[in-house]
């Protein structure tokens, strides 16, 4: 099956747990890209336009979502490692510094992963996922890049946004038989390099961060 065809069945539906996907879903807010053969040479320019769409549109919430093509049958540490390929690839690619006000150690609970000085939260997908179900959106590895700030006004740290999120992790327990993931917290009072790839079991991240962080920020 067409892997869009999948997703849009699976997050346009209204028993979907993150009910801000679906809205986004159906009210075309979600803009997508994909990769095919591991070729990511046109990601940045991608994610630029993307970023130059949503900054003249702040009014909206839109997210980019990149499908890969779908591998044979890999394990759990494979995505986890491509994922952080590809964040690492486009930030050798970003042809925009680092925000000097912005940390570079992901260590750092105010770090965020930044291309074209856009703080951004990624969050991953894995065909990988047999536990975390709701992280598992058919055969392709998805990467989903959503700027930091359209989470103003839904975060944990507003009201609406608090009771937001923890209805959908109630949900997201009733489905998945599990309790919420350690490493799942609100910005600034945890990693959010931690969430990007949460374990597929209720272990905390231990490892390193695989980012790797290029003072000059160019190739």
């Amino acid at each position: 099956m067409n892997q869009y065809i999948y997703w849009n069945e699976v997050v346009g539906d209204k028993k979907f747990p993150c009910h801000f996907g679906t809205q986004s879903e159906k009210q075309g807010l979600l803009r997508y890209t994909y990769a095919e053969n591991n070729n990511l040479e046109h990601l940045p320019n991608v994610l630029k336009d993307f970023l130059s769409l949503s900054r003249t549109n702040t009014h909206k919430r839109h997210a980019l979502v990149l499908f890969l093509e779908p591998e044979e049958s890999r394990d759990f540490n494979f995505y986890k490692q491509n994922f952080w390929n590809i964040l690492n690839y486009l930030h050798a690619y970003d042809d925009m510094e680092w925000p000097k006000n912005w940390p570079i150690d992901p260590n750092n609970r105010q770090w965020e992963f930044i291309f074209n000085q856009e703080p951004m939260f990624v969050s991953a997908n894995m065909p990988a996922y047999k536990n975390r179900i709701t992280r598992n959106i058919g055969r392709s590895q998805i990467l989903i890049f959503q700027p930091r700030r359209i989470f103003n006004g839904i975060s944990h740290d507003s009201k609406t946004g608090s009771k937001a999120v923890k209805l959908i992790r109630e949900k997201v327990e009733k489905i998945e038989g599990l309790p919420t993931h350690p490493d799942l917290g609100g910005y600034g009072n945890t990693h959010e390099w931690k969430q990007y790839v949460i374990s597929d079991d209720e272990n905390s991240e231990t490892g390193k961060c695989p980012f790797i962080h290029n003072n000059n920020n160019r190739h």
